[in-house]
């Protein structure tokens, strides 16, 4: 009898085995479907970082193309108060006086219109390019 039970002893000791070798072996499945589960989370984490990357690009441009065409406004704005300024000094009369005043309310004016389509269009890029880079990275 002692014998039965020495070798019952050992079969339940090598099915003891075999089952925490069952549960090692479920421990690192789950433990390797989880690092999957993490490396799919980063990866995708990191195509939306860069998808926005692209969106603050293009906001960044519109911007800087919205600020140069208030400098260009600016700057011939000025140009044409100078140049106004110069045929007041040589004016002989009160029509000529006139004549380089509605010149210059001309000028400024169609400068402004120049300036104001050029912000409008950067104005316009800016509201459709961020959603178009976001559109792209979540399509790809």
């Amino acid at each position: 009898m002692a014998a039965s039970s020495k070798a019952q002893h050992a079969q339940e000791q090598i099915e003891k085995e075999r089952g925490n070798g069952a549960a090692r072996r479920r421990t690192e499945r789950v433990a390797e479907v989880g690092r999957e589960g993490i490396r799919q989370a980063a990866t995708a984490s990191k195509a939306r970082a860069d998808g926005a990357r692209p969106s603050g690009s293009a906001l960044a441009d519109g911007a800087q193309e919205i600020t140069a065409a208030w400098a260009r406004y600016a700057e011939e704005v000025m140009r044409h108060i100078s140049e106004a300024s110069q045929a007041l000094l040589r004016a002989q009369n009160f029509t000529e006086i006139l004549e380089v005043q509605a010149n210059l309310l001309c000028k400024n004016m169609q400068t402004f219109m120049e300036q104001s389509a050029r912000m409008a269009d950067a104005a316009n890029r800016m509201g459709t390019r961020p959603f178009e880079a976001l559109r792209q990275t979540s399509d790809g």
